[in-house]
């Protein structure tokens, strides 16, 4: 069931409530495929988590509409030019700044995205960014995915995983194939060579 209104947490994790925040959920929630919205909101709260764990102060706001915005280019693979990445970060960026979001803050939102499909994401390309790499590979690959044991039953209660990892790989394996120089083509051979979704830790959960 798709969700409307905006969750002021999730398994006891805050989610901002400013005004751009409760406008990028609802553009989201028009936007976004069932699979990749639920995607997108898991992978702000394994974000939130991880910084809790590490002790890192991050910006809610720029987590929080870098994780909604991250796939959306995922969702619009006929009408793409580039890779669904950067597609996903300019929109989020045209996006941002039109509702309000200074130049800079769209930019570590605009980075955050492009990084996360990078093989390495550092603290300095901003803390944000290491948050969505680190919660978008756990949510796809169950990389780390100890980390977040401590809210992942609950966050997967109200944001289930239902058909993500089959549409998921679908709809990458569509870019994969259309931009072979795209991160996503190198993303699809290494899930081929080790067998993913079938064998990632999630499977565990099913």
């Amino acid at each position: 069931m798709r969700a409307h209104a905006q969750p002021r947490q999730i398994a006891g994790i805050d989610v901002p409530q400013d005004g751009l925040s409760r406008e990028t959920w609802r553009w989201a929630n028009g936007a976004l495929p069932q699979y990749l919205l639920t995607h997108s909101v898991r992978s702000y709260c394994w974000g939130a988590e991880i910084a809790s764990r590490e002790g890192w102060a991050f910006d809610r706001q720029v987590l929080w509409t870098a994780a909604l915005f991250h796939d959306v280019g995922l969702a619009r693979l006929r009408t793409n030019t580039m890779c669904f990445e950067v597609e996903g970060a300019e929109i989020a960026r045209r996006y941002l700044e039109r509702h309000g979001m200074s130049a800079p803050k769209a930019d570590r939102v605009a980075i955050a995205i492009i990084l996360h499909m990078q093989p390495t994401v550092t603290l300095s390309d901003g803390v944000e960014a290491v948050l969505l790499d680190r919660a978008t590979s756990i949510d796809v690959r169950g990389a780390g995915i100890e980390s977040i044991e401590r809210v992942r039953d609950r966050v997967i209660d109200v944001f289930p995983r239902g058909a993500f990892d089959r549409r998921f790989m679908r709809a990458i394996g569509r870019e994969a194939t259309a931009r072979q120089d795209c991160q996503s083509a190198g993303f699809v051979r290494r899930a081929r060579d080790n067998d993913w979704p079938a064998r990632t830790r999630w499977a565990e959960f099913r």
